[in-house]
C-alpha cells in the first residue's frame, strides 16, 4: 500500500469517527447531537464543538427517518435539548479550564 493511500484511508476513518455524537439529548422525537472536533491553532491543540438538531418520524412504509425540519409544536423541545447541549458544552469547557 502507498504511503498516500495509508494517508487517505486514515483521514477517511478519522472523518468517519469525528461525525459521531460525542453525546445526544432528546426529547420526544426532538434530539441535539453534540460532535467534537480537534484543531491545533497557533500549535496549540483546541476542541471546538457543534451541535446539530433533528426530528424522527415513521415515514408511510414504517420505515424511521430524519428530518432537520421542526412544526411549531416542536420548537419548545428545540429550546429544551439546545439548553442542555449549552449546559454540558460549557461544563466541558469548565473542566478544562
Amino acid at each position: 500500500m502507498t504511503q498516500k493511500k495509508k494517508n487517505a484511508e486514515e483521514s477517511a476513518a478519522a472523518s468517519t469517527e469525528a461525525k459521531k455524537p460525542m453525546k445526544v439529548f432528546r426529547i420526544d422525537d426532538v434530539s441535539a447531537a453534540i460532535i467534537s472536533r480537534e484543531r491545533q491553532i497557533g500549535g496549540e491543540d483546541r476542541v471546538f464543538y457543534s451541535v446539530t438538531f433533528s426530528r424522527s418520524y415513521k415515514d408511510s412504509s414504517g420505515q424511521w427517518r430524519y428530518t432537520k425540519w421542526f412544526d411549531l409544536e416542536d420548537l419548545g423541545k428545540v429550546v429544551s435539548v439546545a439548553q442542555q447541549a449549552s449546559e454540558y458544552i460549557h461544563g466541558l469547557q469548565a473542566e478544562t479550564a
